[in-house]
């Protein structure tokens, strides 16, 4: 099946590098903003750690005024707008509210046209001190200050191929244009020899860094209450998803020693009271005296509306942290230059 769809990733290949070159050409303009700009992106279509990450850096920065900028992706709305706690995932995109939710004192907007967004929060918004552009590496039509360009650990963008062959959405050479470059997903304590070996294989050039970061689950949180679940029993799980790629969290419960039923939907479903009924009715279905129903924190923001038709189930999810190796090295480079650029008054 992939050697026919191969002639399709030649074509594929052909259009983005002509477009990748047109910009390097100045042929398609590149806007540049006077404000710290850094773009979390990847190469490969979705499930590689983009807005964990980007929540880690809100984290960094810490006591700046900061806007997070996404597109919204799955929403039912279109243009500007300015996420609230209160709004909903069909309105704002789920990751969006995700972030906003997990650091409501960080401005979150959704604009499908980044350039138009940008320029509303800069001119609306004169406090902003640093602008996170979610997803934006192919957005080229902004020129961003810093990229910062994830790979997964598992699926690094040097195994993988071109649309429709692979995931990936441009080539591999165009990891280039990254300052800093992500190995998500990995694992906590990576081999040296193993860490060198990736290194030389994604092409990292001398003018870049290279970072590895893995994902830490939180002890998980009572969807209705928010109540921590203290006790460390082995469950029987009815495991609710709707994102890119749950193996890690799947891997994670079953390697914990639960029992998993694992009920999947497609990244950025919006759940439906159908939903609902087929989730409910596999949990009672469990006979099992410790079981509960465990989803993501970015799927916990959608289901929390339908906390009436749970009723008395066990309902929870697993807060993620991202983690780092070299973690103040990191730190310390997103810092500097934010501090380098500040925003013109």
């Amino acid at each position: 099946m992939r050697l026919l769809l191969y002639p399709f990733s030649v074509l594929y290949a052909i259009i983005t590098n002509l477009r990748n070159l047109l910009f390097d050409m100045g042929v398609f303009p590149s806007k540049t903003f006077e404000i710290p700009i850094i773009c979390i992106g990847n190469l490969s279509v979705g499930g590689t750690g983009k807005t964990p990450l980007t929540a880690y850096i809100i984290s960094v920065l810490e006591g700046k005024n900061m806007a997070v900028l996404s597109r919204g992706y799955g929403r039912n709305t279109s243009g500007y707008q300015e996420v609230r706690t209160e709004s909903t995932a069909e309105n704002v995109g789920d990751e969006p509210l995700w972030l906003k939710q997990k650091h409501p004192n960080c401005m979150v907007v959704v604009d499908e046209n980044r350039k138009r967004g940008i320029e509303n929060i800069i001119k609306n918004h004169p406090e902003i001190e640093v602008i996170l552009l979610d997803d934006g590496f192919q957005h080229r039509r902004i020129k961003a200050g810093f990229n910062l360009l994830i790979t997964d650990y598992n699926l690094p963008y040097y195994k993988d191929f071109l649309l429709p062959m692979g995931t990936l959405r441009e080539s591999k050479k165009r990891s280039e244009r990254a300052n800093i470059i992500v190995v998500s997903k990995a694992p906590k304590l990576l081999n040296p020899t193993e860490k060198k070996g990736i290194i030389q294989q994604l092409g990292v050039f001398i003018t870049q860094q290279c970072y590895f970061s893995h994902i830490h689950y939180q002890d998980w949180r009572c969807l209705t209450t928010n109540n921590i679940l203290t006790t460390n029993e082995k469950y029987s799980i009815t495991l609710v998803t709707a994102i890119a790629n749950a193996t890690p969290l799947l891997e994670m419960l079953k390697n914990s020693g639960h029992t998993v039923t694992h009920i999947k939907y497609a990244d950025h479903h919006h759940y439906t009271l159908n939903d609902m009924e087929n989730i409910l009715n596999n949990y009672r279905q469990d006979n099992s005296a410790k079981k509960l129903i465990l989803t993501t924190e970015k799927d916990a923001v959608k289901l929390r509306k339908f906390e009436n038709e749970f009723g008395d189930a066990n309902v929870y999810y697993a807060p993620i942290e991202v983690g780092f190796e070299e973690k103040e090295n990191f730190e310390k480079q997103i810092l500097n230059y934010v501090r380098a650029n500040k925003r013109n008054s």
